[in-house]
């Protein structure tokens, strides 16, 4: 049997595409483990952050990549109020909390899971559970060949929307890469991002610790990073959204970058005051990067698939009929909804290609 379009792993972004492509297509979602939205059902501590309408604003300011300028063409094709309309459309409710966050009124991310698989099941997609890609590779009759653990498959379209190496305990892996490899396709080196941060600085003391502080992350003594926010103190260093964002603009070679916090002391423990013995006028201390948290802890990876080697359906410039979408490209997202929105967005530009 060869599918006219097998989709690779059922991400949000590859399930969520599944649901736009014509019913009439023969296709297919492999999934290697045996549960259906492992990663969804973790988002927003499990009440899935869904999007967040601060997009509308500039969304350049909530992605990092090589390819940000492409990115308000493609939300304007579908963005936040798209995707809250189609789930309202459905009967699914939602509500907006502080920074423009958009979650489910359930709280239960499970209730989008099991909604949006019915959804492809109703637009006839068929599910390979329990089957690991072990290649791609393009046969003389221009058709992919798909070999797993669990048998072979062909298709004369493939789209790639695994996840990033992120999460490992739930089936995530290096696969996208793996593949571009394999198929000589231009890739940047990935590293994971949205972790905590090990300082030089011993802050065990502080563990639990959470402060108010405006933040700056130097470069080479220059500004590549600054915000207001919540910061925590661990037993290895620092942690929480403001931490999780800078390490976005951090790349493996840690030690040219270094972290400053100007403290409100009306938001300041007693604890962390005495610690850095500050005062009025004396708020500002710095801290040494030591490393990243290790890819297991980290939320996503930063940099993949080059958008710029894609075209506006994300098809690879150089082989044709061949798909990349989600956490598989080169644009990674600040934290509260801007990761799911990218899935749903490239998922519902690429499944447009089809109709």
């Amino acid at each position: 049997m060869v599918y006219d379009v097998l989709i690779i792993w059922w991400g949000a972004s590859g399930l969520f595409c599944s649901l736009f492509l014509p019913k009439e297509l023969k296709k297919c979602i492999i999934e290697k483990t045996d549960k259906l939205g492992s990663k969804v059902l973790l988002s927003g501590g499990e009440r899935c952050n869904l999007t967040n309408l601060n997009l509308n604003q500039n969304p350049e300011l909530y992605y990092v990549g090589q390819s940000l300028k492409s990115l308000p063409s493609l939300f304007h094709q579908f963005g936040p109020e798209d995707m809250i309309a189609y789930l309202h459309e459905h009967g699914i409710e939602t509500k907006i909390e502080a920074n423009g966050r958009v979650l489910l009124k359930s709280w239960k991310a499970k209730e989008i899971v099991e909604f949006l698989v019915n959804q492809s099941k109703n637009n006839d997609t068929e599910f390979l559970l329990n089957h690991e890609v072990i290649s791609v590779t393009i046969a003389d009759t221009h058709t992919f060949v798909i070999t797993t653990s669990a048998g072979v498959y062909s298709a004369k379209q493939v789209i790639v929307a695994s996840w990033g190496m992120t999460y490992p305990q739930i089936g995530a892996s290096p696969f996208a890469y793996e593949i571009a490899e394999q198929l000589w396709l231009s890739i940047s080196s990935p590293h994971g991002a949205l972790c905590g941060i090990e300082t030089k600085e011993d802050l065990s003391m502080l563990s639990w610790n959470t402060v108010q502080t405006t933040l700056a992350l130097y470069a080479n003594n220059k500004v590549a990073y600054a915000t207001k926010w919540s910061l925590l103190f661990t037993h290895r260093g620092l942690s929480g959204p403001i931490i999780f964002d800078a390490t976005l603009y951090i790349d493996q070679n840690v030690s040219k970058y270094s972290l400053q916090c100007n403290f409100d002391l009306a938001g300041t423990s007693k604890k962390v005051i005495q610690k850095f013995k500050l005062s009025p006028g004396d708020t500002i201390r710095d801290f040494r990067i030591k490393a990243l948290r290790s890819i297991q802890e980290a939320k996503v990876s930063v940099w993949w698939i080059l958008l710029k080697d894609l075209d506006q359906s994300f098809q690879s410039k150089i082989i044709p009929w061949l798909y990349f979408l989600g956490e598989t490209l080169d644009i990674t997202w600040k934290t509260w909804g801007f990761n799911l929105q990218w899935a749903w967005t490239s998922a519902y530009v690429c499944a447009k290609k089809f109709n």
